[in-house]
């Protein structure tokens, strides 16, 4: 009797402490809940992909990599030592919709990034949204406070393993190579997430995703061929952000006591100067980053953030892979799981 007094008791207090962070997070407890709303509806629109398999109406390439998805999961439990998961067992049909967007800003004059913070995961500099009209209302609102921001969809996301996540149709129009990447990529985030350090985080699983996706494909001549080629421009492209990154760093100090109407006119021009380029560098595909100069001159600073937070640690972690693990990938990921 003592002991279930006891328990009733704790869940009455526990229950207290909740309802009042609710009170007091009134906005982001709304937001959470249209989260979840929206994976959830989302999982609830899956199917798994045995079944998926069976439907006639999928070309044999698209059934192709329906069946890749579990090679490349086995592979990155077995071979890589990535936690198994649920994840991307089941299929969600898009219907050549978007599904998420995503919301990112920085200050106009300072490459800081405006953050979130959220229960579990801490802060992160970036936020997302299953309802595209919710997003913009954030982009808008961000823009009105003054900050360099950018709305964009994401072709997949990872809610750390705690729901199963689904392959999105759209994922199935990737290139063999660059869905292992992508899918080695998200998994990685359900291996590893460190709360609060969104920038390591996700350069991590870039790292780790691109050289898992390298030994992936190492018996596949020509894919890995294919492969090698994006991600030579990809190197090409973001050696030239970082360097400009950095010249505009120097150019916002330089610049802290001007005027602000000549100051905001002198980036747009530096801007202007960087996106023309972008357009003559020695790309093997140029198409590709067609979009990308675009959005140096719509969303300014937050373009830069964005290319920071996923490829800004790579010579880092290239160091740190050969000189510490001597190229020993699986080793690596194994002392980051501890």
């Amino acid at each position: 009797m003592k002991l279930r007094i006891f328990f009733g008791f704790t869940f009455n207090i526990i229950a207290m402490l909740c309802f009042v962070w609710l009170l007091c997070n009134a906005a982001l407890s709304i937001y959470l809940l249209k989260m979840g709303q929206g994976q959830m509806n989302l999982i609830l629109n899956t199917k798994k992909i045995e079944e998926v398999l069976k439907n006639d109406s999928l070309t044999a390439e698209q059934k192709e990599k329906l069946l890749l998805v579990e090679k490349i999961k086995k592979y990155s439990v077995d071979s890589l030592g990535y936690k198994p998961t649920k994840n991307f067992t089941t299929y969600f049909n898009q219907k050549g919709q978007p599904v998420l967007w995503i919301v990112t800003a920085c200050k106009p004059f300072r490459f800081e990034a405006y953050e979130w913070k959220f229960p579990m995961i801490g802060k992160v500099s970036y936020k997302g949204f299953f309802n595209r009209n919710t997003a913009m209302a954030e982009y808008l609102r961000l823009l009105r406070l003054g900050y360099d921001a950018d709305l964009s969809t994401v072709s997949a996301w990872s809610t750390l393993g705690w729901l199963p996540d689904p392959i999105l149709s759209s994922m199935l129009r990737r290139s063999k190579g660059r869905l292992a990447n992508l899918l080695f990529h998200e998994l990685f985030h359900a291996t590893y997430y460190a709360r609060g350090t969104v920038n390591i985080n996700e350069n991590l699983a870039n790292f780790i995703s691109y050289k898992a996706t390298l030994k992936f494909l190492a018996n596949d001549t020509i894919e890995m061929r294919r492969f090698c080629r994006g991600a030579q421009d990809d190197s090409i492209y973001n050696k030239f952000i970082f360097e400009e990154y950095e010249n505009l760093r120097e150019f916002y100090k330089k610049t802290e006591g001007m005027d602000s109407l000549k100051r905001a006119g002198a980036k747009q021009l530096k801007l202007q100067a960087i996106y023309r380029k972008a357009g003559h560098l020695p790309f093997q595909d140029p198409a590709r980053f067609e979009y990308a100069n675009r959005s140096i001159l719509a969303t300014k600073n937050a373009f830069f953030i964005d290319a920071q937070r996923y490829d800004g640690l790579y010579d880092s972690l290239n160091g740190v892979l050969n000189g510490r693990y001597k190229g020993n990938l699986r080793q690596m990921i194994e002392d980051l799981k501890k």
